[in-house]
């Protein structure tokens, strides 16, 4: 199915100040230990849910910032990773702690690191309820405590401000109420094929190769399938044993050839499929085999086209710097999913062995799953080339975009290095839909 675009809310500040409590009274429910020892949350936790007015929403609670010890600063790399990812920040603030405290790095830290990454910024001031004998018995009142509190903001009349309990009776509506305020306006979501429509059919090619799961399609294939089912645009699905297909054995290659051409001229061949959309590993196949004024581009293309908020110019001019490879560069391959690699994988397989044969000494690194190097470590990389971050939120893709930019770092994609390898003008023919007018 394909995914929901849920906003991404995250909550942060220091041990102890009510991120916990705060992401259980969003969730209603104890999604999140509390508890006054120090360091309780030590990991991020996620809830995904439904907030009235505001929508589909992810939440992380992150651990606290000022947590000391060498987990101390591996917990902060995470935490602050995790802003890189959200578009919201909400900052929990105890009075009491931070008046006490005299300090205010954490609260620092976090705004400053909201303008950095562009985030709006939203403060919750958890006072409990014996906070204002508390702050009596300092010589100091709850509001000029809060008022404290406020001095971290960058924007000090203009971000929204929560003064509650967060353990109280209904504090939720106040709570939806403030990241209602401090939410940025929607960006309209990028169309996952936005040029097309119509009554002509679009043509699926889905190898299924040994590396495909049994039982289900992989999810760029679900979701093009769907998108294209919901614009009542007619679609064709076929196979290509790509093994035949690369054979050497001239009989083998023809009969494969001629299946698929035959299926093709069932959907009305050139002049009547408007599509076709092939997996990157077939591109060699579909480029050979289609008249040249057929539209042809891959699922790896589709997917980061709209992970990444439609910046393919940013892909493609990466893939162009292909040609300036040379021997002792190090070259980045960035795949977001976790799955065990066998066969012909494309990543760890398919593309290192094209690279390695056509640049000879070029060091090849992975990075595989959910973790993603830091700008220092990317800044060794001569070019980084990712996958089509199917498996990742557009939050994320953005924050690896972002970071990637920062160091400098051209980048590419699956789909659009295996057409370079073909040649520049099947590197086009994969790009050229996506030039055309919505």
């Amino acid at each position: 199915m394909p995914r929901v675009d849920r906003l991404h809310i995250g909550i942060f500040g220091r041990i102890n100040a009510g991120k916990s409590t705060l992401m259980n009274v969003l969730t209603q429910q104890e999604t999140s230990i509390v508890d006054p020892t120090p360091g309780t949350t030590a990991d991020i936790k996620a809830a995904v849910m439904e907030l009235h007015g505001i929508g589909p929403v992810k939440i992380l609670d992150t651990a606290g910032l000022d947590e000391g010890e060498d987990l101390g600063a591996k917990k902060r790399g995470k935490t602050f990773a995790a802003m890189e990812q959200v578009d919201l920040v909400v900052l929990v603030v105890d009075p009491v702690q931070a008046v006490r405290s005299g300090q205010w790095r954490v609260e620092e830290e976090v705004a400053a690191a909201c303008r950095r990454y562009g985030r709006p910024l939203v403060m919750v001031c958890n006072v409990r309820r014996d906070h204002e004998s508390v702050l009596g018995g300092m010589g100091m009142t709850l509001d000029q405590a809060v008022g404290y509190c406020k001095r971290v903001l960058t924007e000090p009349l203009g971000t929204p401000v929560l003064v509650a309990d967060l353990v109280g009776d209904s504090v939720l509506a106040g709570v939806v109420e403030l990241l209602g305020r401090g939410l940025p306006s929607r960006q309209k979501s990028v169309e996952l094929l936005p040029f097309v429509g119509g009554e002509a059919p679009v043509l699926l090619h889905i190898p299924l190769d040994r590396e495909s799961p049994g039982g289900r399609l992989l999810r760029p294939q679900e979701m093009a399938l769907e998108y294209l089912l919901r614009l009542r645009v007619p679609v064709g699905v076929v196979r290509v044993d790509l093994q035949f297909a690369r054979s050497g054995n001239a009989a083998l290659v023809s009969r494969e050839r001629d299946r698929f051409l035959r299926y093709f001229g069932t959907l009305g061949g050139a002049s009547g499929v408007q599509l076709v959309l092939t997996d990157s590993q077939a591109v060699d196949i579909m480029h050979a085999w289609l008249p040249s004024e057929v539209a042809l581009t891959t699922f790896s293309v589709m997917m980061m086209h709209q992970t990444s908020g439609g910046r393919l110019d940013l892909f493609a001019q990466g893939s162009r710097t292909l040609s300036s490879l040379r021997a002792g560069d190090r070259v980045l391959i960035a795949e977001a999913c976790n799955h065990d690699r066998i066969a012909e994988d494309i990543g760890t397989v398919q593309i290192p062995r094209k690279l390695e044969k056509r640049f000879p000494g070029i060091v090849i690194d992975h990075a595989l799953g959910r973790e993603f190097p830091d700008v220092d470590q990317l800044k060794t990389y001569r070019l980084a080339i990712h996958c089509g971050g199917c498996m990742i939120s557009k939050q994320q893709a953005s924050a690896r975009v972002a970071r990637l930019v920062e160091a400098g770092v051209p980048v590419s994609n699956y789909g659009m290095v295996l057409a370079w390898f073909q040649g520049a003008d099947a590197l086009d023919r994969v790009l050229r839909p996506w030039c055309q007018p919505a």
